[in-house]
């Protein structure tokens, strides 16, 4: 069970206010606690996650679509999309988007062969089905999102 908890970087800032969260202190800080866990479908569809190397092959897995974003925080190519896709998949709320920072996770880099970013990859069922590579023009990002909602 703790391996579900650590899928990403930010579960316990998202699951902070939700049903069946219970938050304790833990000396001087706040602990939140799961009190039961959904499927995987209802808790990462239409979310955002920044995966690390040990969570990557995790995030990946699910059955729904989901958008992996390899990009670098100096880049300013990465900077320009990242909003748009953001504000696509949440708007979707079909596919899932996984952030990783080709500078914090060499393995999934390497992995995948990234050798130029952002590079954004679909995948389903852990398997590679659509990507680009550079920053295309919003319109282009947007309905590359749509299309993998729509194999949801």
């Amino acid at each position: 069970m703790n391996a579900l908890r650590q899928l990403s970087r930010n579960v316990y800032t998202q699951a902070a206010g939700t049903v069946g969260v219970r938050m304790s202190m833990t000396g001087s800080r706040a602990v939140a606690s799961t009190r039961f866990f959904q499927s995987s479908a209802s808790v990462m569809t239409g979310k955002v996650h920044d995966a690390s190397d040990e969570t990557f092959d995790k995030l990946i897995s699910g059955k729904e679509p989901i958008i992996v974003d390899f990009h670098a925080d100096w880049c300013g190519p990465c900077r320009l999309i990242d909003p748009i896709l953001q504000g696509s998949v949440k708007a979707s709320g079909k596919v899932t988007l996984v952030r990783v920072n080709v500078d914090d996770c060499p393995m999934a880099s390497t992995n995948y062969q990234i050798a130029s970013i952002p590079c954004v990859m679909a995948f389903k069922d852990g398997e590679v089905i659509d990507k680009f590579v550079g920053a295309l023009p919003k319109k282009a990002v947007e309905d590359f999102v749509a299309k993998q909602a729509n194999l949801a």
